[in-house]
């Protein structure tokens, strides 16, 4: 089975991404972060399928998106990894993608 490594950032992504929608509906928050480990498996088995992102800076070279199963809104920025996939940020299709990936990583 493909390794799945999850950056602290991806995973305060995440957290945050659940406490927001849990403010509203819990139930909704907790359909959004399963979907995202199930989209986690999905490309950790599957790698390429993402898009891949153009980044200004070479550290970020290789880096795809791809979007959460049935929540588009959010997408999940990762890298191929040799026996997985390593997840650098989950964040929601609207945000400041540049600022969040490029200057923070």
């Amino acid at each position: 089975m493909p390794s799945i490594l999850i950056t602290p950032a991806a995973e305060e992504d995440l957290i945050n991404i659940w406490l927001y929608i849990a403010q509203d509906n819990e139930e909704a928050a907790n359909r959004v972060y399963q979907a995202a480990e199930n989209t986690f498996k999905l490309l950790a088995d599957s790698p390429h399928i993402g898009t891949p992102y153009h980044p200004r800076r070479t550290q970020l070279k290789g880096v795809r998106f791809f979007p959460i199963d049935k929540f588009h809104s959010y997408l999940i920025y990762y890298r191929d990894q040799p026996e997985g996939i390593e997840a650098i940020r989950v964040l929601h299709a609207h945000m400041e993608k540049y600022t969040r990936l490029e200057l923070e990583n």
